[in-house]
């Protein structure tokens, strides 16, 4: 049933009734405000409002006397004709939902010494003006940015006391003075909008959430708390933020939101990005892992199976305050993701979908003219003394018959690489009513590689169910599904790619005679690579991965301050693996010779099955409660328990009858293998959290979790992880009060510890080996214990200690978040140092040490230039990792130490060419015989530390880049009427990746040069002191060394992405029954500022120059809602 207030818009054609409306304005304006609920009540009177509802006036005073000292006293029906006020679940000020609900009258409100609340209605006396009639009606709809209506926004000519409201679904109607007016839009708890008219008689405008609205409320563990409230590092990503690009991964779409959170995507593959994720840093280097925990709706889970379109917002816990919660399982930081759930009223039916065209960002330029790569690589070999790989005659022959199949010039990157397409949908049904809600959503994506043989799908879907019962008990479901399959050739990851780089522009895919046969290389001669046309059409690799996520939970309200909330779940994942691989004969091409029969080695097919299941329980008591106006408790106690189960088989046949089959019993049972394993590991926790502020100036925070692992002997495997957090609103001050541009300055310090049980399932207990023990030059048959154990193993600790501030100015106009941490952890596991002679291997303890030092700031500036609504957001973060305790430093191409950056980078320092005879004879000795044009290195150190003049390992230097100076990320949106445009761009300072080998090393088994390495090579007589003459793999004076010449600077500037939108006015939209359509244009990693070398920089590591390209993607989209 659509409701309809009513209004008395109609009557503004008569002049004195006209006045009387303008004299309610005016009061309305300068009498309400200014008495507001904040003069009528305690500031600081706060009201839990327990599910997302619509709320009459009496409704809100049944409320807030439920929960509060406050009664109230008004004649029954005066506020019939009020609307009724949407709420959200969370916390709110008393005084904020008062000035909700009151806003529509204009009343004369007291208080009494005893907490009564006496409302009346004023008599307004009528007030006579000779303003003219007015001559324009302006009707239109105000929404927010999810395209829900905002009942009782305010609409105001500016310069005039002439106004008037939205109804319930959002619609006014306001008759101005001509077209030249200018309309106020304004809303509690959004940012306020000035629309010119311009002639319009149809406006709709969408309202944002104000930047610094001090009662939003936000996910923490186990709960919510206003923002304004926090004394912990949280950072909070919305929906919004997330659904802004066209990209199918959460952990993807999180780059560069949250200060602090670094995240690389280290490959472009489909469905394999391999994203890794850290929080501040690295904080182990033992097998426990840097990842951070993962919740969705508050148990374990995994982002990449999760769509954007179903998530309702992301927190970032970074301190200990704020993850202690978690305990022995947040070392590493925890992300809380919350996905959406129903709202009560009128049925919503959204869909979302893009297009996608994508292609490489950045790729190596090799050289593809046969005849010149010939030519080069036979210079290369003579330079060095060698044999010439071609005649003069081949050369000849490819350089005159250029289009000749038989001499062809293959651009391998042009034929395996090309653009690709990706599509995107998701649905989603949303709606209810004050008893139960309801959120549906079903998503699709489907995308192709851009690289033949990869491709990618995944279904998912997602269902939350909040049912009401009574004002006592309600209870919910919440069931998420996904499947994704992932193909891939039979050579897979960054091997393929190594191919295409190793591939020489001298030979085809096939055999030049029409015979369809695949080609291994041109010649014996010629490196030994492999047909990367062939690795991706003949055989290949298929995974399907399937998960299950069951959630139900039970809330009880035992009081009106005291909750108890209890939640079970299972997840469910199961992954099946099959590769097939066969025999495909390969011919070189300079002969038809056969030459192999494809790769891999072993030809057959292998299946594997993994299944995992994790249980978890979980039990909350929640007490809150004010006393005396001014003192705000809130207790939380709480039991949690988890169990995790995971099945590993794997089996496989060679040598099968024909390639078309596919299943292992058709195989031959020699040569056939299985292998198998199982796991588990169980954890248990009390846990609780005590929370207090005074006038909301003084906040005080406590967290003590106590846990237990079966990872761990059972003498240490108990341990308690506490926190102690507080902040301080100076803005709350009372000096600080006439300063009406300050909204919020608070400081916050915490200190905390936290655990990582990630450790291995029972490193305490020892290994016995069934492969015989060797004796006296013989094996002897039995069993042995082959490694010694240390059963006091325990966790390892982090502690951390963070000082923050949060700043906010006139309404969001600016807001700043800073925070300076440092983060130490200690018994890192570490191996033990025993003598050779014990005959076993040694044993993990707890031992090593490592600290991160840090900094984060983000910035925010929001602020509209007439029609045009703008904000800029920043942010910046950097940290300095360092090694403080280790048993036995290791020295290599990279070092650990303490005092260093852990893996830090420790190699002989390149700097320059050798010019000259001359200039090889004044220098050190170099370790191989170098000639003019090779690399130069500088002489640090003998034996004794003294230079000796010899290029040896004392030389090495220890070089910064393992780290990155700092990550930085910024956004700007822009709204002008119904367009809208948002730019985001990401990067990273200082970050280094040693590589070498394949892209890097010319000729590399046939690899052609770049050209810029051709064009850039030294020359005699060229003076060039940037790259050394052209060379080729294995060449001792240039890659014998390990140098800064291949230290390569990642730092890179990226636009990440770039949109602009355009929302189809309401008028012709809703005529087709749409409340809302949205069209776009988007653009990611457009284009990339970078000093590193042919190829992306984004990467997860050196020592390889090849890796799946990262995309440049294309999309064209729409948003619809019905």
């Amino acid at each position: 049933m659509e409701i309809k207030f009513t209004c008395a818009r109609f009557l503004f054609k008569k002049r004195l009734l006209m006045n009387i409306m303008r004299t309610f304005l005016f009061l309305f304006f300068t009498t309400i405000y200014a008495l507001t609920p904040e003069n009528v009540v305690s500031q600081n009177s706060r009201i839990k409002i327990e599910s997302d509802k619509t709320l009459s006036v009496d409704e809100v005073f049944k409320l807030i006397m439920n929960q509060t000292d406050y009664k109230f006293f008004y004649e029954k029906g005066i506020f019939s004709e009020f609307p009724k006020v949407n709420v959200k679940k969370g916390i709110v000020r008393t005084n904020k939902l008062l000035k909700r609900c009151l806003s529509q009258g204009n009343l004369d409100i007291t208080v009494t010494d005893d907490n009564a609340v006496v409302i009346k209605e004023k008599i307004i006396e009528p007030r006579i003006t000779n303003r003219a009639v007015q001559q324009l009606k302006i009707s239109g709809t105000i929404t927010d940015t999810k395209g829900e209506p905002l009942a009782g926004a305010g609409i105001l000519e500016k310069g005039t006391l002439n106004g008037t409201q939205t109804d319930f679904d959002g619609n006014f109607s306001l008759d101005v003075q001509d077209g030249n007016a200018i309309l106020i839009i304004s809303y509690i708890g959004f940012a306020s909008k000035e629309i010119a008219v311009g002639g319009q008689t149809n406006i709709s405008v969408t309202l944002e959430e104000s930047a610094s609205e001090l009662d939003e409320v936000v996910v923490v563990g186990f709960g919510t708390q206003k923002k304004v409230n926090l004394t912990g590092s949280v950072a909070h990503v919305s929906a919004a933020e997330l659904t802004n690009r066209p990209v199918s991964n959460v952990q993807n779409l999180l780059q560069g939101k949250v200060p602090g959170l670094q995240i690389v995507q280290g490959s472009g593959q489909p469905g394999k990005e391999s994203s890794t994720m850290l929080i501040r840093g690295l904080g182990t280097f033992s097998g426990a892992g840097n990842t951070p925990l993962v919740l969705v709706d508050g148990v374990q889970g995994n982002l990449s199976q999760l769509n954007p379109d179903n998530i309702e917002s992301v927190a970032v816990l970074k301190d200990a305050a704020s993850a202690a919660i978690y305990g022995a399982r947040a070392a590493n930081g925890v992300i809380l993701v919350t996905t959406k759930t129903g709202k009560s009223g009128q049925l919503n039916i959204s869909y979302h979908g893009n297009t996608q065209i994508q292609q490489a960002t950045r790729m190596p330029d090799f050289v593809t003219n046969s005849a010149d790569f010939m030519s080069l690589w036979n210079q290369v070999r003579v330079r060095r003394g060698l044999t010439e790989h071609f005649t003069q005659g081949e050369i000849d022959a490819f350089r005159n018959n250029v289009g000749n199949p038989n001499y062809p010039n293959t651009d391998w990157l042009d034929l395996m690489v090309h653009s690709a397409t990706a599509q995107n949908h998701h649905l989603s049904v949303n709606g209810g009513n004050e008893k139960t809600r309801y959120n549906f959503g079903l998503g699709y994506f489907d995308q192709d590689g851009i690289i033949d043989g990869h491709d990618y799908q995944k279904y998912d879907l997602r269902l939350n169910v909040n049912s009401k019962i009574n004002d006592v008990v309600s209870f919910g479901a919440n069931v998420g599904a996904s499947q994704r399959n992932i193909t891939e050739p039979s050579l897979v990851d960054d091997d393929l790619i190594l191919i295409i780089y190793a591939a020489g522009p001298n030979y085809s895919p096939y055999l030049p005679d029409g015979s369809g046969n695949y080609v291994s290389r041109y010649n014996s001669r010629a490196g030994h690579n492999r047909n990367p046309v062939s690795l991706t059409k003949e055989g290949g690799h298929k995974e399907s991965i399937y998960a299950l996520n069951a959630q139900a939970f039970l809330n009880i309200n035992l009081t009106p301050n005291l909750i108890w909330h209890t939640k079970g779940a299972i997840n469910f994942d199961h992954s099946f693996y099959k590769s097939h691989n066969y025999s495909v004969p390969h011919y070189r091409f300079s002969d038809g010779e056969f030459e192999h029969d494809g790769w891999p080695v072993n030809k057959g097919v292998y299946d594997s099955n993994n299944t995992s299941v994790l249980t978890t329980l979980y039990s909350t008591l929640e007490f809150t409660k004010t006393f005396g106006r001014d003192h705000n408790f809130k207790l939380l106690g709480a039991y949690n328990q988890e169990s995790y189960f995971s099945r590993y088989l794997q089996g496989g046949r060679l040598d099968f009858p024909t390639p078309s089959i596919k299943e292992i019993n058709a195989g031959s049972t020699e040569g056939q293998y299985v292998r198998g394993s199982a796991s588990e590991w169980a954890i248990q926790s009390l846990f609780g959290r005590v929370n207090y502020d005074y006038k909301g100036k003084y906040l005080i925070e406590a967290v003590a979790r106590y846990d237990g692992t079966s990872r761990i002997h059972e003498d240490t495997r108990w341990g308690v992880f506490p926190s102690v957090s507080a902040g301080w609103r100076l803005s709350e001050e009372a000096f600080m009060k006439d300063r009406n541009w300050l909204d919020n300055l608070k400081f916050r310090a915490s200190w905390g510890q936290l655990g990582n049980q990630n450790i291995g399932l029972y490193p305490y207990q020892e290994l016995m080996s069934l492969t015989g023990y060797p004796y006296s030059s013989t094996v002897q048959q039995g069993a042995y214990v082959s490694r010694l154990t240390d059963k006091n193993l325990k966790w390892e600790t982090t502690t951390t200690l963070n000082f923050g501030l949060d700043l906010s100015i006139q309404n969001g106009l600016f807001s700043a978040t800073a925070d300076w941490f440092n983060k130490e952890t200690t018994d890192i596991l570490y191996g033990a140092v025993i003598p050779a002679s014990v005959g076993l291997s040694a044993p993990t303890i707890n031992y090593a040490a490592m600290r991160n030092k840090g900094f984060e700031i983000d910035l925010g500036h929001r602020n509209n230039i007439g029609e045009l609504n703008y904000s800029v957001n920043v942010n910046w973060s950097t940290y300095n990792n360092e090694v403080t305790k280790v048993r036995t430093p290791s020295y290599g191409s990279t070092t650990i130490q303490e005092g260093l950056p852990w893996n830090s980078f420790y190699m002989i320092e390149w700097i320059g060419i050798f010019q000259d005879e001359a200039d090889i004879a004044s220098s050190p000795t170099h370790p191989y015989d170098p000639q003019p044009g090779d690399l130069k290195f500088r002489d640090v150190s003998g034996p004794d530390g003294v230079p000796d003049g010899k290029i040896t390992a004392d030389d090495r230097v220890v070089v910064d880049g393992a780290h990155p100076d700092f990550y930085y990320s910024g956004t700007l949106n822009l709204e002008w009427r119904n367009f809208d445009l948002s730019a985001f761009f990401q990067g990273v300072e200082g970050n280094k990746h040693y590589v070498n080998g394949w892209g890097i090393d010319p000729f590399v088994q046939g690899t052609a040069p770049r050209k810029s390495q051709v064009e850039n090579a030294w020359t005699p007589g060229s003076g060039i002191n940037d790259y050394p003459a052209l060379y080729e793999s294995g060449y001792g004076p240039v890659t014998g060394t390990t140098s800064t010449f291949f230290l390569q600077d990642a730092s890179y500037f990226r636009l990440k992405n770039l949109s602009l939108g355009y929302n189809l006015p309401k008028q012709y939209v809703n005529k087709v029954g749409m409340k809302n359509l949205r069209l776009y244009l988007s653009g990611d990693n457009l284009f990339t500022i970078t000093k590193y070398p042919a190829v992306d920089p984004e990467r997860t590591g050196g020592g390889r120059f090849a890796a799946y390209p990262q995309l440049t993607i294309f999309s064209v989209g729409l948003k619809v809602n019905f």
